[in-house]
């Protein structure tokens, strides 16, 4: 007897990113997942687009791809979007079968479905078995109620399954349609699955249980395939990379001693455990060539207290020791996050651990806001995580028994001055100078210059010439007494950050002479051609110096380029 055959089926695969820069990899993995597992020729389509497309174009390029099963992967960035987007598409193919899928559905199937009534089915948990799975179903071969992770409705109920978890490590989603969109884009790695952690705001270690590995082999040749696809920044999505210590130091090691080989410029991001860094590691990483690897350490709050109450277990004395040995070998970007809203924790508090974070040195520090996402402990026991939030996404709290909403509004506003002026890396020198040298509290800094700078944007957004001089306006008003300091460190922070030879207005000298210096320059120090050079008269020393910059070979790790200080008199000044 000939054996039955499952209807091939037509399949469009949608992911809405946050930005264009960045490459979902879940579209990937679904599509890998049905060449893998199903026994159906399904042919598939990824799509991939961004939330701040017009969602009427996003529904026309589902539509022209006609599909038979449209998939959607959920978060929450893009679910708003995405309510907004199924009914488009219902109207205009109203035999089309609607897969909803992702985190942000995963844990809320019932509501979900509830709440997008255009879906048809939603695969709770990793998808690429339930997704196969259910494309033969659909084309003619299997069960319905045997697809694993599977929920719809059931006429007035709902068929709800547990969430699926894949035991094995995924088939790789990567492919030549995958390499040829990512020119200029980050791309996605994922050397692990799962994590060991269970963390109250968080739903990873609940999702996706215990970490399971991908064979090491297989990540260097997948390392090597996007190092060459274009990509220039390769993140590993890995829960805890360092979370096996024997493996990260694998592939570090790996990717340093290929680092020759690789296109210059090409960065590998990773999320790291700043208490369990491992002092093979930092050698490891030492030794790599400068700007290799950048490093994100979720810190979340810097009080043992507030950490133990949402089940998170930090050794805070490794935890220092190691972001400092890791920030002062040089030659590793370091973001650390912040977590505003946890229990117990205060203005006050936070404040305090704001400013012990920041004195460890990062490249960025990330002011980031509790959410209450669907699945986390926090969400599920508000009896014993009180607290208000905004019930729609990303759900971000508005209050706490110990934080206000003004206390809330007090924290973005040093959000905003803390990503315009410090992780922007524009104002380096200035912001250290103020809280290492003169004393201020970082935290207090950047709330006063966040008021500023929300004041003076209350009308349109400012400039980085005209947050320039805000920024000097406002310490000056503030420190008189420090004013021509504060003047020629913004002249420095200018000068190293900003490849242009036009200073701002504020920064500028009305010297007689510049173009003597600018010819002395010229003739000590030739510059390169097509280099551009921008200068500026220092004003702490009596106008005796000047300081210019060549914009050619910036530092990798800050991304700041050299600035050379001289003597005018060694210029025949």
């Amino acid at each position: 007897m000939e054996a039955f055959m499952p209807q091939p089926l037509a399949v469009t695969l949608l992911s809405l990113n946050s930005q264009y820069v960045h490459s979902s990899l879940a579209p990937w993995c679904l599509r890998a997942g049905v060449f893998a597992f199903a026994r159906g020729s399904h042919q598939v389509t990824v799509l991939e687009g961004t939330v701040n497309e017009p969602l009427v174009k996003v529904a026309r390029r589902v539509i022209r791809d006609a599909p038979r099963v449209l998939g959607v992967s959920c978060y929450i960035w893009n679910i708003k979007s995405v309510k907004a987007l199924l009914p488009m598409i219902r109207a205009a193919m109203p035999g089309c079968v609607i897969v909803l899928g992702g985190p942000e559905v995963g844990f809320c199937p019932e509501d979900a479905l509830e709440a997008m009534p255009e879906a048809d089915f939603l695969i709770a948990g990793e998808g690429e078995l339930p997704f196969a799975r259910l494309l033969d179903a659909l084309g003619g071969i299997g069960k319905l109620h045997e697809v694993p992770g599977l929920c719809c409705r059931t006429g007035k109920h709902f068929h709800l399954s547990p969430a699926h978890v894949h035991e094995a490590p995924p088939p790789t989603p990567y492919c030549p349609e995958y390499f040829g969109q990512l020119h200029g884009r980050i791309a996605y790695i994922e050397a692990s699955r799962g994590c060991p952690f269970s963390c109250a705001f968080c739903l990873s270690g609940r999702q996706e249980g215990r970490p399971r590995f991908v064979p090491l082999e297989r990540v260097y040749g997948e390392i090597g395939a996007l190092a060459h696809s274009g990509a220039r920044t390769i993140k590993f999505v890995d829960r805890t990379f360092n979370v096996n210590r024997s493996r990260a130091d694998a592939v570090l090691q790996f990717i340093s001693e290929t680092s020759t080989s690789l296109p210059p410029g090409i960065t590998f991001h990773f999320e790291i455990a700043g208490d369990i860094l491992a002092a093979s590691t930092l050698e490891i990483i030492s030794a790599a060539p400068a700007g290799l690897f950048q490093f994100e350490i979720g810190l979340q709050s810097m009080d043992a207290a507030t950490l133990s109450r949402v089940r998170r277990k930090t050794d805070m004395e490794k935890l220092r020791k190691n972001i400092r040995a890791l920030i002062s070998q040089g030659n590793a970007h370091v973001h650390l996050d912040l977590i505003a809203g946890l229990p117990g924790e205060g203005l006050a508090g936070f404040a305090r651990g704001f400013d012990e974070a920041y004195a460890l040195g990062p490249h960025a520090l990330q002011l980031g806001f509790l959410k209450l996402i669907h699945g986390s402990a926090m969400r599920e026991d508000p009896e014993t995580y009180p607290c208000t939030f905004d019930p729609e996404a990303p759900y971000t709290v508005t209050g706490t028994p110990c934080l206000s909403g003004e206390d809330l509004k007090a924290l973005r506003l040093a959000e905003r001055a803390l990503d315009k002026l410090h992780n922007s890396g524009r104002f380096s020198r200035t912001l250290r100078w103020l809280t290492r040298a003169v004393g201020i509290s970082p935290f207090s800094l950047f709330l006063s210059l966040g008021r500023a700078i929300t004041e003076a944007e209350s009308g349109s957004a400012l400039s980085l010439d005209g947050l320039t001089c805000l920024v000097l306006d406002h310490l000056t008003g503030w420190l008189p007494e420090k004013a021509q300091a504060i003047r020629d460190l913004l002249l420095l922070d200018r000068l190293s950050s900003v490849p242009s030879s036009v200073l701002p207005a504020c920064l500028k000298s009305a010297d007689t002479r510049f173009f003597i210096c600018k010819r002395g320059l010229k003739a000590r120090f030739p510059r390169k051609p097509g280099v551009i050079r921008a200068m500026g008269f220092l004003g702490s020393k009596g106008g005796s110096t000047v300081a210019f910059c060549d914009y050619d070979g910036k530092d990798p790790v800050t991304g700041h380029w050299h600035v050379q200080v001289i003597p005018l008199l060694r210029l025949g000044v």
